[in-house]
Order: structure tokens, then C-alpha cells, then sequence
């Protein structure tokens, strides 16, 4: 059947030949398996978070699934407004208050539940203590606020400067220092945030940019989806009909770069509208023009969360095809489709892996796991003399480099290919 589709008395055209190895790649049924398994995985991952979600609402009743995640909106969008000086000064005292009302009933506050407390002491005292020390909005801006010699910071923003210049002081993961011109670099990124921030409910875009990093799911299936488009004709012995001819030698390794890219294109993206559907579905999409400093306050990027999730996704865009040009590479080389399958695979996982080894850690950075879940989440920077690239920016200058070199490479490669 393939040699009489493509032999060139048939008049085949390039887009004939490109619509035929789209069919080809969706006909592998191992790799469209892949496929499906990711897609499955992550909107698994998404019900699952959002199911097993517990809380607490406004009257200390505890919530959990669907209603969890109602009473959670609901404590989060208490809080909404724009946190100028004043403000997060009131809430400071809120929190100050009730460090005092828990440690004037110690030692036996601390061992009491949320429902012993408001058995005890009633509905008021809770939510003038319990409830505002698990509260989250609380103790994540008290975190910032709170400077190292003990005092509050003036306002939020010379607390966010703060955690910025501790960090940097710090040096990346406590190992790695900044240079100068790092330091300048993240530093001049600060500088652009727009004060004072706005709070608000958002956490259908914080699981978002969070659930991006299991994108590298998708990554994988297909490097498995692409590792049979040309290592499958060694198997199946097509290369020796169609190498011979002139069709063989220049259209067809166009036509299957091409349609790899296409199927690339296509599943990518979905596997984005999938995951953002489901977590959407479950917490709204409320929240987009937000500061992107609602996943940390100490955080430079001067992005919306909205606009820092959408980079995340075409970074991964980018990434997918960088892993697409490697493994048609391989398969290129091989004969066999698993080792093109397999190799993309572990070097995700060996670079999940790598992060945790320090000393290797921001070369680990760079595979397409890690390079996805610390973009726009750490102050991770490339110094070379005075040019500085943070993560996503030599990432995406990797992955596109990888694309426009692989992928004629794995042409050549099969064009060349010597057929018995």
C-alpha cells in the first residue's frame, strides 16, 4: 500500500504527501495511546485536586470537595483590594491580634482543633484567631512583610524589594551566586511592577501556571507519537521502494518533518485547552489581570497571572518542538522506533531527577520538565560577561535551535540512507 501511494507516476503533490504522514503518525496506535494517556493524566490530576480540596468557610464549618472550594473563593475574595500601605498595616494588626487571643489560651489553644476552638470559645473568638492564622492571605503576606530584625517593612513594596535583595544575596538555590550583572538584570525586572498590587481570587490561573509543569506529559507522548516517522520505514522496508526515486530523496523527509511539526502544532495545544478547561471548569477563570506576584510576593516578573501563564505555555510550544526535531533525529538513525522513544523520555526524567542534585541542578534546568516548572517561578539566570539570560529565555533560544538544526539534519539523515 505505501509503495503505490508514493511511487511518482502517481502525481503525488507536497500537501498529498504531507495529509499522508499526518495519517501515518495518527495511525501509530502506541503513540496516539501516549497521547490519550497524557491528556487522561492531567484532567485526573486536575479532578483530583479539586476534589480532595479542604477548607473551612467563614462560619468554621469545614468544607471539602465542590463546597471546599466554594468556601475557599469565598475567604479569598473577602480579602480582594488594592494592598496600599495602610491596608496591609490593618491586616498586620489583624494578624498581630490574633497571635495574641491564641497565646493568652496557651498551652492548650495550640493542641485544640478547629471545632474544639469554636466549641470552646464561640464563632468570634475562631474567626478573630484560628481562622486568621491558617488563612493563607494572612500568613503569606505577614511572610513578606516581616523583615529579618523582626519589624514590619513601611509597605509591600519595600518588603518585596526586600525578599528580592535576600535572594539574590542568598544566590539560587543557596548555591549558585549572582553576578553583577545578574543582580542588575533582576534588579531592572523588579523595577517595572506596577504598585500597589491588587489580591484577589485566582486560583483558576495559580493552578494553571502551577499545572503547566505536567505539560512535559504531552512532551513525551510525542516524542512516542514521532519516534516511528522514519524509523518505521526502515522496519517496514518502504524506504527501499520510495529512497530510490527522487520523490523519496526531497519531498518526502520535507513532508515528514512538516506533518510532524503540524501534529506537534495540534496536540500541543490541545493538551493546553484540555488542562486549562478542566481546571477552569473547577475553579473559574476568574482573576487573569491580577499581579503575577499572587504566587509570591518576592517575585520579579512584572507579568499578570494571566500573561506569566501564557508564557509558561508557549515556552512549553517551543520546548515541544525542540524535543520534536531530537527525536526525529533519532528516528532517522535507528532502525528501530523504541530507542527514539525511549531517549527523549529519560532525559526528562533524568533532568526531574538532575534538579535535585544542586551542583548539576541548573544544567538539569535546562531538559523540558524542570526548564518548564522553574521558568517565571525562581530567579534562575545565565551570566556570560555582562549578557544576562534568565530560564525562559535560553530555553527558548535552545529548543528553537534544536528545531532548525535537527530537523534538516533527520532529513539528510534519511535521505542518505543506504537500503539494501
Amino acid at each position: 500500500m505505501f509503495s503505490r501511494t508514493l511511487t511518482p507516476d502517481r502525481g503525488m503533490d507536497m500537501l498529498d504527501l504531507i495529509r499522508f504522514e499526518l495519517k501515518k503518525i495518527v495511525g501509530n496506535r502506541a503513540g496516539m495511546l501516549a497521547c490519550a494517556f497524557a491528556l487522561l493524566i492531567i484532567v485526573g490530576i486536575t479532578i483530583l485536586d479539586a476534589v480532595t480540596t479542604q477548607t473551612y468557610d467563614l462560619d468554621g464549618k469545614t468544607c471539602s470537595g465542590l463546597a471546599g472550594l466554594d468556601a475557599y473563593r469565598e475567604k479569598q475574595e473577602s480579602h480582594a483590594g488594592t494592598l496600599d500601605a495602610d491596608r496591609v498595616a490593618e491586616d498586620m494588626a489583624v494578624y498581630d491580634r490574633a497571635e495574641e487571643l491564641a497565646e493568652s489560651e496557651e498551652p492548650t489553644y495550640s493542641d485544640m482543633s478547629s471545632e474544639q476552638i469554636l466549641e470552646t470559645y464561640g464563632l468570634e473568638f475562631w474567626r478573630s484567631s484560628y481562622a486568621v492564622l491558617h488563612d493563607t492571605y494572612y500568613t503569606r503576606l505577614r511572610s513578606v512583610m516581616l523583615l529579618d530584625d523582626e519589624v514590619y517593612a513601611d509597605d509591600l513594596q519595600q518588603a518585596c524589594a526586600a525578599g528580592i535583595e535576600e535572594g539574590l544575596k542568598d544566590g539560587l538555590l543557596g548555591y549558585y551566586d549572582y553576578t553583577p550583572a545578574e543582580e542588575s538584570f533582576w534588579l531592572a525586572k523588579a523595577s517595572r511592577m506596577s504598585w500597589p498590587l491588587e489580591y484577589g481570587y485566582a486560583d483558576g490561573w495559580a493552578s494553571a501556571f502551577n499545572w503547566t509543569t505536567f505539560l512535559a506529559l504531552p512532551i513525551v507522548a510525542l516524542c512516542v507519537a514521532l519516534s516511528g516517522v522514519f524509523s518505521g520505514e526502515y522496519q517496514s522496508r518502504a524506504a527501499s521502494v520510495v529512497l530510490p526515486t527522487m520523490l523519496g530523496k526531497r519531498a518526502l523527509p520535507v513532508a515528514k518533518v512538516v506533518a510532524s511539526l503540524i501534529f506537534a502544532t495540534v496536540y500541543w495545544w490541545l493538551s493546553v485547552a484540555v488542562m486549562l478547561g478542566a481546571i477552569f471548569a473547577f475553579f473559574g477563570a476568574e482573576g487573569a489581570s491580577l499581579p503575577f506576584q499572587m504566587m509570591g510576593y518576592a517575585n520579579p516578573y512584572p507579568l499578570t497571572m494571566a500573561g506569566a501563564t501564557a508564557l509558561r505555555c508557549a515556552l512549553g510550544y517551543v520546548i515541544a518542538f525542540g524535543m520534536a526535531g531530537f527525536t526525529l533525529l533519532l528516528s532517522s538513525k535507528m532502525r528501530s522506533s523504541m530507542p527514539a522513544a525511549v531517549i527523549p523520555m529519560a532525559i526528562v526524567l533524568l533532568g526531574f531527577i538532575g534538579i535535585f542534585f544542586t551542583p548539576a541542578a541548573k544544567v538539569a534546568a535546562l531538559t523540558p520538565l524542570s526548564s518548564i516548572n522553574w521558568s517565571f517561578s525562581r530567579m534562575a539566570s545565565y551570566a556570560a560577561g555582562s549578557l544576562v539570560l534568565d530560564l525562559p529565555s535560553i530555553s527558548t533560544l535552545l529548543y528553537a535551535a534544536m528545531l532548525v538544526t535537527l530537523s534538516p539534519l533527520a532529513m539528510r539523515a534519511f535521505a542518505r540512507h543506504q537500503v539494501s
